[in-house]
């Protein structure tokens, strides 16, 4: 992973705390896009079996940290760290009345 300096990301914009809100919305929305990936994958994980041995008793597997543990997600921070220095975010406060 490549590291973002502040400055690169304050070259457009000169107000430090518009780009860090624009950014934390973005990361919000990234997080949200993920969970929706992970419940349906979660869904189709298969639903483990029943088994009356006495030494699988004892251990028991998480099978959703097994499965999450393949799929790796980026950061929800470093993917809207990347758009706003790619210059893919877009954003626009409202005027005050």
């Amino acid at each position: 992973m490549d590291k973002i300096a502040l400055e690169d990301l304050l070259k457009e914009t000169d107000n430090l705390y518009e780009t860090v809100v624009a950014m934390s919305k973005r990361a919000r929305q990234v997080n949200d896009e993920q969970k929706k990936i992970i419940d349906k994958e979660r869904e189709n994980l298969p639903v483990p079996e029943t088994r009356e041995s006495e030494d699988l008793d004892d251990v028991e597997i998480d099978r959703e940290a097994l499965a999450r543990e393949y799929t790796k997600y980026p950061k929800p921070t470093f993917v809207a760290m990347n758009e706003m220095k790619e210059k893919q975010i877009l954003w626009d406060f409202p005027e005050e009345v």
